[in-house]
């Protein structure tokens, strides 16, 4: 049994039927030599591309509908919700292999994204041989610190908090709430609220949702994008008052820290200084570029085809982050369930699977690891929408 959870979530472990139990909590599996994919949440931002302010507006990359109406049309011949029965077992099945299945096709899919972020990449001769979760752990993503340089003697440096992101949480209970379409009419939102560390992304709103999503609020992951537009009111919106900000600017694969913070993908560090400025107590930290392009060669280390030279989402990020201060991550709605509708985002209309599949982060390669990495049985991230990573002691890596 574990902390924070709601008794309406019902799953089963992954065990022969004839000795399935029925249990009134979220289960996991314990065999940890069981072999299942999976991946991190549905894309809930807008990319960020190389096209600046001046130039034409930004399109979200789209994923064409047509092919995988069929999704959307046969979701009722998948969904059950009596996790003991053969039937809803069968359904499971048939739904998740249809899932990991879309999604490897999307992983092998050629792609034409150039090469913008000068992504360098040779793989490893000797192959990794400890668990995929202590490699993606050894990225050390991490927020910058003003005591190292540049940071120490300049601007930017004095303004960076000295609070931990996460202030004293350790071995917390902690989940990435994605803002996929999906959730909506989830239910999710107890089950959400009961974690010490709730994670969400960019301008996500709860007011109005918080049956669904929740309405705690302990971090938000943020792109550029979104600390620099005047559209997502960064320095006004009440979402991004009283909680921990991280944000984050991929630069170049390899940019150093000053040639960086010369020349951002976006010039987050203006208002980061005026918010900063204007709430002084405030816990907004920057993610160090560096350390996403570690996650990502990470991803690409544990990806046996070559993903997009493009940094992975902020979910992935988010992940990340988190990996030191939880015993356990849980991922809401990110491996698509059977409530998939193919909308972006549960707080508006915007249809577009490229969202869920991925058309321009390496979303699919993201979403067929956290799989690899789910202990929580099918019934629970295919029916129920959440998928959970048990976090290894360091010391095991």
């Amino acid at each position: 049994m574990f902390a924070g959870e709601p008794k309406q979530l019902v799953a089963i472990e992954k065990e022969p039927h004839h000795a399935l139990e029925k249990r009134s909590v979220f289960y996991v599996k314990h065999n940890s030599t069981e072999k299942t994919q999976k991946s991190i949440t549905s894309s809930d931002e807008k990319p960020t591309l190389w096209l600046k302010e001046h130039d034409a507006p930004r399109i979200r990359p789209h994923f064409s509908l047509a092919k995988t109406t069929h999704f959307l049309f046969d979701l009722n011949r998948y969904r059950c919700d009596q996790p003991e029965g053969d039937e809803c077992a069968n359904r499971t099945a048939l739904f998740r292999a249809k899932i990991i299945g879309e999604l490897r096709k999307r992983l092998g899919e050629p792609f034409s994204d150039g090469n913008h972020y000068r992504v360098r990449y040779s793989r490893p001769v000797d192959s990794w041989n400890r668990g995929p979760l202590c490699r993606v752990r050894q990225a050390n993503v991490r927020v910058l610190s003003w005591k190292e340089p540049p940071f120490v003697w300049n601007e930017i440096g004095s303004h960076l908090p000295t609070t931990p992101l996460f202030g004293n949480v350790t071995n917390g209970s902690c989940v990435i709430v994605a803002s996929a379409g999906s959730l909506k009419r989830s239910g999710l939102g107890t089950f959400i609220d009961g974690h010490d560390i709730v994670m969400r992304f960019n301008h996500a709103p709860t007011e109005g949702y918080e049956a669904d999503v929740g309405s705690k609020t302990t971090v938000r992951v943020v792109n550029s994008q979104v600390v620099t537009k005047p559209d997502f009111k960064l320095l006004t919106a009440s979402l991004f008052q009283n909680v921990s900000i991280a944000a984050w600017d991929p630069g170049k694969f390899d940019q150093s820290l000053s040639e960086w913070l010369a020349n951002p993908d976006f010039n987050l560090f203006e208002n980061f200084k005026k918010f900063r400025t204007e709430h002084p107590q405030s816990n907004f930290h920057i993610i160090d570029p560096r350390s996403i392009w570690r996650a990502w060669t990470a991803l690409q280390d544990l990806t046996k085809t070559i993903i997009r030279k493009n940094p992975p989402t902020s979910g992935f990020i988010g992940l990340g982050l988190l990996l030191p201060v939880c015993r356990y991550i849980d991922i809401v709605e990110y491996i698509p369930s059977t409530r998939m509708n193919g909308l972006c985002h549960y707080y508006d209309e915007e249809l577009n699977l490229g969202c869920t599949f991925g058309a321009w982060h390496p979303l699919a390669a993201e979403k067929l690891l956290v799989f690899e990495l789910n202990s929580a049985s099918d019934y629970t991230v295919f029916q129920q929408g959440t998928a959970r990573i048990l976090v290894d002691r360091p010391e095991q890596c």
